[in-house]
């Protein structure tokens, strides 16, 4: 069965699944999939899996969560990002 990142993009999810564990902080299943569909569209699904792929597996759920932190703060603050908000104390 597919995992929600995986159903979203239309893409075959196997046991090696780069998605599948980044997502099981999320609790909602429709949030898990929300989260992923923001991801890639703000990254590019293709953007996205190779960003999610170069880091080594034990690390892909924080660069999941990272990429998700500036993907929202480059949508508040596109100049600075989440750094921006992060030092300015507006995050």
């Amino acid at each position: 069965m597919s995992c929600n990142g995986c159903r979203v993009l239309r893409k075959g999810c196997s046991d090696g699944c780069t998605i599948r564990p980044c997502l099981q902080w999320i609790k909602s299943p429709e949030a898990q999939a929300n989260a992923t569909l923001f991801l890639a569209k703000f990254y590019g699904r293709a953007g996205l899996l190779n960003l999610m792929d170069a880091g080594p597996q034990n690390l892909r759920p924080a660069i999941f969560r990272s990429l998700l932190y500036e993907a929202c703060g480059r949508i508040i603050n596109p100049i600075y990002g989440a750094a921006g908000l992060l030092c300015s104390g507006t995050w």
